[in-house]
């Protein structure tokens, strides 16, 4: 990871619009200003930005500009060629929230979460906080981060820098290989010891099929003798009912004929009514023919005279039309009659008020009528003048509408005419059909005649056809009485047949029974055949299976192993433990090489991955000491007087020692595959030293700096920030901390 871009806004102690940090205009840089200025926030920027964390731990909302809702961090870096930007946006309003991006050029790597997202940037760079903050990055007051850890911590950051947790997931997978063939093998044991036990009935199930088959043989021949026996029953069965169908169908037909006859008999009668009837008929001949004529004569009276009504129906309905229409017209004569009244009612009305302003000027000459004021004679005269004309006007107006008014009352409408012409029309038609009431009565009186003269027509005739019918119908019936009376005799017989019918379909039930038992048994013992023959053919298959299942056993316990073995050389004694054993001594080397310049050669650290340990175990005099080697990784520290305890040092020497400790580890960091950090920062930490110490500390990094593309060193002494030749300058004022790049 190569540093290109830093942007911030309202981020600690910077405000809305600090400038931009471009990375790309130098290679060694130091940050410098007084304490509090904000030179360390620019770091904690880019950790906030990559990785979520800071100085202040997780706690982003006291990261947020004080009286700011919000900050903001973007920050672009090169990877292997590529640039990646990450911008990560943190709101404290209504609980806070967070947004993280990640962009390569104009690609959006964002995924759905901000977890999900966090883990793509991690995987990305192959470099998680803990390892960035114990390799490359010595932060103010934790120098001896990587050293004062435990030996298992040291170690386990040491394999985190040399992307060793490939090999735990090879490890993971291996042992679950394992566990898989494990649990195989004893399911297969199971399986052989089931096929086993199964065997071991081969002998027993060969008996058992040898007497299922002759059972089975038996009860057949039991079957086929009561199918026999059932087939000669069901033969009597079906002559019985054979029988007793013929007689059910003879019943049926006797019934039959029964009915027949009784509708003879009704044919019989009413033929011999029909016959009283015609011969009455023709006993009324005369009387019946009278009075047939006279219905006839009326029939036509009565038809005349409902011409007549329809006419006189029709003259009614014109003159309703008539009448309406005159009804109208006399209300609009009356309308306009009252009007011209009402106009002759104003003339005289005006005429009257003319006639009292002429008595008035009379009476009064000096004064006018209408505004009281006062006139001479010649306005008196010209009144007078003008009111006679006026009534001498109304006048004729008045004789006029009254002329018209007389003129209405006059006018004969001839819708009254047609009136009076059409109620004369009704009068006559209404006497004229006066009687057709007491024509319709008579009719009705003698419609009866008319269906007895049309039976009187066909009396004659009807009478001898029923005559001869009579006799034919009592032919007929005497030959349905015989036939009656000899089915009758034949269907005694029925009660014997259906008696041997049911004691014959007694004995087929009892053999069928007997047949369903000897099926039924037949079936079982088919099927115990069946599974008998089964289970002889599965022991076939059995023994092939258990040579099957044995070479399959052969193979997975074989599997188990390897990758058992798999397991350990994946593990952390395994490969991991000779990678590590591979980088100590490049470690040891960088870093005694940078103490040989940072103390004239007189200190050395020593690297050790194994330590011997002595426990205790119970023995049969009391205890016993038993030795053993135990992973470890312990940091050894000499000098001209030995190996002295790290604490023994003073804070000078414990800062060189942790120094040269982390540069060598974070130019280990900058040669591995995936990683590739290439950025060292140091924050503050040179206060500790004297001022030879601080210029061999300075000749130190000019001697590392072609080892990374970047390198940052924060400072606030002013003699050690002249020894850089770029300084990012950071100073704070009223609105917040700023910078200014010196020296590009």
């Amino acid at each position: 990871m190569i540093p290109v871009k830093l942007s911030l806004s309202n981020f600690t102690s910077y405000g809305a619009s600090p400038p931009e940090l471009n990375f790309t205009k130098f290679k060694l840089a130091a940050i410098s200003g007084y304490n509090g200025a904000g030179k360390s926030s620019l770091l904690d920027a880019i950790t906030w930005c990559v990785w979520g964390a800071s100085r202040a731990g997780d706690s982003a909302d006291a990261l947020v500009h004080l009286g700011a809702e919000s900050m903001q961090v973007e920050f672009t870096f090169e990877l292997e060629g590529h640039l990646f930007t990450i911008k990560r946006r943190r709101i404290k309003k209504g609980g806070g929230s967070t947004a993280l991006e990640l962009w390569s050029n104009s690609h959006n790597l964002t995924e759905g979460t901000i977890k999900a997202t966090q883990e793509k940037i991690i995987n990305t760079l192959h470099l998680t906080f803990e390892t960035f903050t114990n390799s490359s990055y010595i932060r103010q007051g934790h120098a001896d981060e990587f050293t004062t850890k435990g030996p298992s911590d040291r170690k386990r950051i040491l394999a985190d820098i040399l992307g060793l947790s490939h090999y735990d997931h090879l490890e993971e997978k291996a042992k679950e290989k394992s566990k898989e063939a494990h649990t195989k093998l004893e399911l297969l044991s199971y399986q052989l010891l089931e096929i086993e036990a199964e065997l071991s009935q081969k002998e027993e199930r060969e008996k058992s099929l040898s007497l299922a088959e002759e059972e089975r043989k038996k009860v057949e021949s039991d079957l086929k003798d009561v199918e026999i026996m059932i087939k000669d029953i069901e033969g009597q069965k079906q002559e019985i009912a054979s029988n007793i169908k013929s007689l059910e169908d003879k019943k049926i037909q006797l019934e039959v004929i029964q009915k027949e006859l009784l509708d003879l008999k009704l044919q019989i009668d009413l033929k011999e009514k029909a016959k009283e009837e015609y011969q009455t008929i023709l006993n009324q001949k005369s009387e019946i023919e009278k009075n047939y004529q006279t219905l006839e004569k009326l029939q036509q009276d009565k038809k005349l005279l409902e011409n007549k009504r329809s006419e006189l129906i029709k003259i009614k309905d014109q003159l309703a039309e008539v009448q309406r229409t005159l009804m109208l017209r006399e209300e609009k004569r009356a309308k306009t009659i009252k009007e011209l009244a009402i106009e002759i009612k104003k003339f005289e009305t005006e005429n009257e008020t003319l006639q009292d302003q002429i008595k008035h000027l009379t009476e009064h000459k000096t004064t006018c009528p209408t505004c009281k004021q006062t006139i001479d004679d010649v306005k008196n005269k010209e009144i007078l003048q003008d009111n006679s004309k006026k009534i001498e006007s109304n006048e004729k107006k008045i004789q006029e509408l009254q002329s018209k008014i007389e003129t209405y009352q006059k006018v004969v409408l001839p819708e009254k005419k047609e009136a009076a012409s059409l109620e004369n029309q009704i009068k006559v038609l209404e006497e004229e059909t006066k009687s057709w009431f007491e024509i319709s009565q008579e009719i009705s009186n003698l419609e009866r005649y008319a269906n007895f003269f049309i039976k009187l027509q066909q009396a004659e005739t009807a009478l001898k056809a029923h005559t001869e019918a009579v006799l034919d119908l009592q032919k007929i019936y005497s030959s349905k009485q015989k036939q009656i009376n000899q089915s009758e005799t034949e269907l005694k017989g029925l009660g014997i047949y259906e008696i041997k019918l049911k004691d014959i379909r007694e004995k087929l039930t009892a053999q069928e029974e007997i047949k369903q038992v000897l099926s039924q048994k037949a079936l079982e013992l088919s099927g115990l055949v069946g599974e008998a023959k089964q289970l002889v053919s599965r022991t076939q298959q059995l023994e092939n299976l258990q040579k099957e299942r044995g070479a399959e056993k052969n193979k997975l316990q074989k599997e188990k192993e390897v990758f058992e073995e798999l397991s350990l050389a994946f593990g952390k004694k395994g490969i991991q433990a000779m990678i590590i054993e591979g980088a100590i001594p490049e470690i040891e080397n960088e870093a005694n090489s940078l103490l040989e310049k940072l103390t004239e050669g007189r200190m050395k650290v020593s690297l050790q991955t194994q330590r011997e340990t002595k426990t205790l175990r119970p023995s049969g005099s009391g205890q016993a000491k038993e030795h053993g080697i135990v992973e470890t990784l312990d940091i050894i520290i000499s000098d001209e007087m030995g190996e002295r305890a790290y604490e023994m040092y003073s804070g000078g020497e414990a800062f060189r020692v942790n120094f040269a400790i982390r540069l060598a580890i974070s130019k280990l960091l900058t040669h591995r595959a995936g990683a590739k950090l290439q950025f060292l920062v140091i924050d503050e930490g040179f206060g500790s030293q004297d001022a030879p110490g601080r210029a061999r500390l300075v000749e130190s990094i000019d001697a590392i700096k072609d080892d990374f593309e970047k390198i940052l060193l924060i400072t606030h002494i002013e003699e050690l920030k002249e020894e850089f030749p770029v300084r990012i300058e950071v100073s704070k004022n009223s609105t917040g901390s700023t910078f200014e790049v010196v020296g590009i």
